[in-house]
């Protein structure tokens, strides 16, 4: 039987009206971490899938303004023995 391990991680995203002016930022438990450009973060997510971590699923929402939007990424790989 194949045991998982998960991972859990926020981004946030401040949306502009236009897309390119949109400001992203990486928020890892534990760990504070400067907003990023939405390369910076597509190349930050990527480095998962290097170390074996699968997407499975991301639950997304917003503030009241509907201004940030948010969404958390959740990841699973089977445990490295």
């Amino acid at each position: 039987m194949t045991k998982w391990e998960y991972k859990f991680v926020r981004i946030d995203v401040n949306l502009s009206p236009i897309l390119n002016l949109a400001r992203w930022g990486v928020q890892v438990p534990g760990e504070k971490k400067p907003r990023d450009t939405m390369e910076g973060v597509q190349d930050y997510i990527s480095t998962f899938g290097a170390e074996g971590w699968e997407l499975v699923s991301v639950i997304s929402g917003s503030e009241q303004t509907g201004i940030i939007t948010r969404a958390v990424l959740f990841f699973k790989r089977p445990v490295q023995s």
